[in-house]
């Protein structure tokens, strides 16, 4: 099993629940209103007045067969809207209960 955190503007919201949907990710956990600053040439996304974006996180745990097919979907989604910025993370779960 893998965990597959994605960080993205929440500009893109749409986008990232029809891809879990597609992929039939049922299980997962979204926080809202993420601030942060993209590392290399991300605007912030502080939620405030002079930086008003904000981001989203959704942590999921999935099988490893899936990994590569929910990267290909935020490549695809990061195609679509680069300006508006999403990432994904992807490390072992060793256990769970």
């Amino acid at each position: 099993m893998k965990s597959v955190m994605i960080v993205y503007n929440h500009g893109i919201t749409e986008e990232v629940n029809e891809a879990l949907e597609r992929l039939g990710i049922r299980g997962y956990t979204k926080f809202l209103n993420v601030h942060g600053q993209g590392s290399e040439k991300g605007e912030p996304h502080l939620g405030t007045h002079i930086w008003p974006s904000q981001n989203a996180v959704v942590i999921t745990v999935v099988k490893d067969e899936l990994v590569d097919r929910l990267l290909e979907k935020v490549k695809e989604i990061n195609k679509e809207a680069e300006e508006q910025g999403i990432h994904a993370f992807v490390w072992n779960i060793e256990k769970m209960v």
